[in-house]
């Protein structure tokens, strides 16, 4: 059954009063959640990217559904949810759609122990583009022939209203990347001040080669520079998304202290991996597979 435009608007309240979730200098909903003092377990899963098995697998696996139910376990997705990544299959829709409203489903259960921040596949916008397909407006106008103009809105304000950073029991979390020289978090707390920051959160990408970065690069330093600047210790656990590593040859989902940078951690958990996730417990952060061989 679908979910309707009025339950939309009910996970938008979820997402904004998150009672983790600070608010800015404008007394709004910021770009931070704050789970520094949360002695929950924590599970983290990658981009989904259409993959509806894994996600129903993952919050299946191991009763992670149970410990949620139990409010001993926060879930949190690192974005991307929607737009099948896989060659050829791009400008399918439909898994988009059953994604995005089994995450929604998860809100309405699970309230405050779900976690959805943006990546840079959360949206309609024209320019998002996949190959030279424009995935973005590719899924909105599948959304409008399926569940209408209204509908559609009321999706845009669910992705608006997503934030874009966590700091964790020992950890810290965001779709794609540091900002590059780092940021405090007052900074990103009002990201909304900060749009380059905002822009840098959910599009960085790692810098895997010799020479000198883009401007659309982060590296080591960037990832210690940002932690101190949040106050946080320099080697903090860093987890990001976006940007998988499959040229290492490790097609697992999960890589750890990629190319030498110890503590980062990119998770991928797509169409084509088995279920992949951490989980972190008493500060300890372990990698898991829902799906068996």
């Amino acid at each position: 059954m679908a979910v309707s435009t009025k339950e939309i608007e009910k996970i938008i309240s979820i997402v904004e009063n998150n009672p983790n979730r600070l608010k800015n200098a404008y007394g709004d909903p910021g770009g931070l959640v704050d789970l520094s003092k949360d002695k929950k377990e924590v599970i983290v899963i990658g981009d989904l990217h259409g993959s509806i098995e894994n996600l129903k697998a993952i919050t299946e696996h191991e009763g992670n559904n149970k410990k949620l139910k139990k409010n001993t376990l926060t879930m949190i997705i690192i974005g991307d949810g929607v737009h099948n990544d896989q060659v050829g299959q791009m400008l399918e829709m439909e898994s988009s759609l059953l994604v995005l409203e089994e995450v929604f489903r998860l809100f309405s259960k699970f309230k405050d122990n779900i976690i959805y921040i943006r990546g840079n596949h959360d949206t309609f916008d024209s320019r998002l583009a996949k190959s030279a397909i424009k995935q973005g407006l590719e899924f909105k106008n599948y959304l409008l022939k399926h569940r209408g103009e209204d509908y559609v809105n009321t999706v845009n304000d669910f992705f608006e209203a997503l934030p874009v950073f966590i700091i964790g029991n020992g950890f810290v979390i965001t779709h794609a990347g540091p900002v590059r020289h780092g940021a405090t978090k007052k900074e990103i707390i009002n990201i909304v001040d900060n749009p380059d920051f905002y822009h840098q959160l959910i599009w960085n990408r790692l810098h895997e080669f010799r020479g000198t970065p883009s401007l659309k690069e982060y590296g080591e330093d960037d990832i210690r520079k940002m932690n101190v600047k949040m106050g946080l210790p320099e080697m903090t656990p860093f987890i990001v998304g976006h940007n998988p590593m499959w040229g290492t040859g490790d097609r697992t989902g999960i890589w750890k202290d990629i190319i030498g940078i110890k503590n980062h951690y990119i998770i991928y958990s797509n169409i084509g991996t088995k279920g992949p996730y951490l989980l972190i417990s008493n500060g300890e952060i372990k990698s898991k597979f829902a799906i068996s061989e």
